[in-house]
């Protein structure tokens, strides 16, 4: 049995003990090509880049050129770890610069005893990653269930579903991470046929006193593996995408979409449905908080100033 590094066997206790349902933090990978490993006083990390071809739809989601750090901090003192731990990141960055770059570390969202490190280094939360365990009760307004009717979405939805899902992105894309980009609306039909045929991911319409008001995405568990390590309770759906027209917000229908949707997910036995929101959205996290749902990762960000 190869032995735990103490470094990851600390940070991993510590994790454990203020959020069970935090995954992915028991250990890390062994350097990959493109990957480096560094190491200081109490703490561990994996860095890694990300280079996005921009006429690809994930560079709809981040910069460029994304610097990432994966972290682990043991000891008495985690932020004194964690801040030895970027500094060493950033003095071999070398003061890299350029538009469209930024740097990104994910951390625990409820291990609070060190993100003072990030945020005096000039990280600031962008991403939570957030969950929501079988049976979790909404809260907050009723739902209108009643004006709202939810149907599996076909081809001949392509133009309201790319419509919606293209309004997703131009929502996000003013908390600056998320980018509209010339590539954007053509990859977005382009992932969105396989779908309305009925392939892979879960899309249903949202219909409001008989008109199209809303979609919602969710990528069963046989697409989930690549989010199912961020929690400890499985199988787990990702719900990837959700949105209203703004005409029809406030009134309950994004909590009626989100319950049918919910139904759906726990009738195919999901255990943990996951998603993604930004954490600047004044709209998401309480949104989200009221399905049921509460931030388990965060993703830390700097952008690095141009040239």
């Amino acid at each position: 049995m190869t032995a735990v590094h103490p470094v990851i066997e600390a940070h991993a206790a510590r994790i454990r003990a203020v959020d069970p349902l935090a995954g992915g933090q028991d250990g890390l990978p062994a350097p990959g090509p493109n990957e480096g490993a560094i190491e200081v006083v109490d703490a561990l990390g994996l860095t890694s880049v990300d280079r996005l071809d921009p006429g690809a739809m994930n560079a709809t989601w981040s910069p460029l050129i994304v610097h990432r750090l994966w972290g682990r901090a043991g000891g008495r003192d985690p932020e004194a770890a964690l801040g030895a731990l970027l500094d060493q990141w950033l003095a071999g960055l070398g003061g890299e610069r350029g538009p469209d770059r930024a740097l990104a570390v994910q951390w625990p969202s409820r291990d609070t005893a060190a993100v003072r490190a990030l945020t005096l280094r000039g990280f600031a939360p962008m991403v939570a990653t957030a969950a929501r365990v079988r049976g979790a009760a909404p809260s907050g307004p009723p739902a209108a269930a009643s004006r709202v009717r939810m149907r599996a979405a076909v081809p001949a939805d392509m133009a309201v579903v790319a419509r919606l899902y293209e309004a997703l992105v131009a929502y996000d894309a003013q908390f600056g991470w998320v980018t509209m980009r010339s590539s954007t609306r053509a990859r977005i039909v382009e992932s969105l046929a396989p779908v309305l045929r009925g392939e892979g991911s879960w899309c249903w319409v949202a219909e409001v006193d008989g008109a199209a008001a809303g979609i919602v995405m969710v990528e069963p568990p046989t697409l989930a593996r690549w989010i199912a390590p961020a929690v400890r309770s499985a199988p787990v759906a990702y719900l990837s995408a959700m949105y209203a027209d703004p005409a029809v917000r406030g009134q309950g229908v994004g909590a009626a979409m989100a319950a049918a949707a919910h139904t759906h997910i726990e009738a195919a036995g999901v255990a943990t449905t996951v998603l993604h929101h930004a954490v600047p959205n004044p709209l998401s996290a309480p949104f989200w908080a009221r399905q049921g749902y509460r931030p388990v990762l965060t993703q830390w960000v700097r952008h690095l100033p141009p040239r």
